[in-house]
């Protein structure tokens, strides 16, 4: 069992002397670290983003509705979203 710790313990010191010897040359080359963890701001500007595209695709939507449903009156339209 305490040889296993060992080995498990040797391999994890190995991993991470490698990532940080890549994180540390990417720093030194001034060349971008890229995470795929998000900050909150990037989450809300996401969240925004997608609600926008939302609406437009409502609109896009409608219009291209009452664009089939017209027969030269109102009837069957529907209000555009705002």
């Amino acid at each position: 069992m305490e040889l296993l710790l060992l080995m498990l313990n040797s391999i994890t010191n190995l991993l991470c002397f490698y990532f940080g010897a890549k994180i540390g040359q990417k720093v030194v080359n001034k060349e971008p670290i890229k995470t795929d963890i998000k900050t909150p701001i990037q989450i809300i500007k996401e969240q925004e983003i997608k609600k926008e595209i939302k609406k437009e695709q409502e609109i896009e939507e409608t219009i291209l509705h009452n664009i089939d449903v017209y027969d030269g009156t109102s009837i069957g339209q529907k209000e555009i979203p705002r």
